[in-house]
């Protein structure tokens, strides 16, 4: 068994540059060999971060790389489910950053594919599965402490974009955090959703700066997800679970707390990479381990699957104004458990 993994990782923007320097500077048994991007001056300046790298343009050469013992996809959500095949033609493992695809109708086209290899290659990027404020709520929701778990909420608020967001890009692209969360603390599916939202002007129905879904799970519990996509002062995600005899909540802040000239404040977080910075550290340690151990872990393609049918049906209760029936069908054997 190797005790070291060769990363190749395909985008080097904010996340994929994230994810380079989580590699070769907190995880000692991952060496990041290859980089992938059309900038190659941005590859170029991550390459030297970590120590030299090969640069490549072109993904497929570096998936076919056989330096490259693993790929981490960072590129564009619609580049997603195609380089996911790739890796799994490769048999290659994969951490591929969320969504697994931009529908739910390509992201079956990955299940199908790992299905028919028989072997578990895909984790996605759902990042607050390692999240300790996260892991801390969902534990004692599952200790059954308080009781049958009734209702989920969360809120997922982001600073405001130089251009508005389309009601699509905020439900797969923001909202499937939720969604995932959602189906992973409850460990239950949803089965029916209700979207209504509000556009970011009347002249531009197609955006949508605050997004509420209503959830509805197959136990018969119950689940709210807002959304806010132009908050303007920073970053902030919040998950409570209320049970039978009580309820448990993140903190959405990890600052500390100041009091001074009769004021009380504290840091909001300026983005996603502050507020779960430790989260992925702890995500690509744990991937890493299961490539060493052969054994996958964390979330699977499935999850990407089944929380991008959901996304598809938020999507169309959003435009129709109709709540709509999430249809999931059967779970492969290949991947065991109903939510991760």
């Amino acid at each position: 068994m190797n005790q070291t993994a060769n990363i190749g990782i395909i985008g080097t923007g904010g996340m994929g540059g994230r994810h380079a320097r989580n590699l070769s500077h907190e995880i000692g048994q991952a060496n990041v060999v290859a980089l992938m991007d059309m900038d190659t001056e941005r590859a170029q300046q991550v390459a030297d971060m970590c120590g030299g790298a090969t640069i490549y343009t072109d993904a497929k050469l570096l998936i076919a790389d056989p330096n490259v013992d693993a790929v981490l996809i960072a590129a564009p959500d619609r580049f997603h489910a195609e380089l996911a095949h790739a890796c799994i033609e490769a048999k290659k493992p994969v951490l591929c950053e969320k969504p697994l695809a931009t529908s739910a109708a390509e992201a079956l086209k990955v299940i199908e594919a790992e299905v028919t290899l028989g072997k578990r290659l895909v984790q996605l990027g759902f990042m607050r599965e390692y999240d300790p404020a996260h892991i801390a709520v969902k534990e004692i929701g599952d200790r059954g402490e308080l009781g049958e778990k009734l209702v989920f909420r969360g809120v997922h608020i982001n600073p405001s974009k130089d251009e508005p967001r389309t009601i699509d890009d905020v439900i797969t692209n923001s909202a499937i955090h939720d969604i995932h969360s959602a189906r992973w603390m409850m460990n239950d599916e949803i089965e029916r959703v209700y979207t209504t939202y509000i556009p970011a002007s009347p002249s531009q129905p197609e955006t949508a700066r605050f997004v509420m879904i209503q959830l509805h799970f197959r136990s018969g519990a119950l689940g709210v997800i807002e959304c806010n996509s132009e908050a303007g002062y920073g970053y902030e995600v919040e998950v409570k679970l209320t049970g039978e005899t009580g309820s448990v909540q993140t903190n959405t802040q990890q600052g500390a707390i100041v009091r001074h000239n009769n004021l009380v404040s504290q840091q909001v977080d300026e983005d996603w990479l502050l507020r779960f910075d430790t989260a992925y550290v702890n995500e690509t340690r744990a991937w890493v381990q299961s490539i060493i151990n052969e054994i996958p872990t964390g979330p699977s393609a499935w999850d990407g699957y089944a929380s991008m049918v959901v996304a598809d049906a938020c999507i169309e209760s959003a435009k129709s104004g109709q709540p709509v029936d999430v249809h999931l069908p059967e779970r492969p054997h290949l991947y065991g458990r109903t939510t991760s």
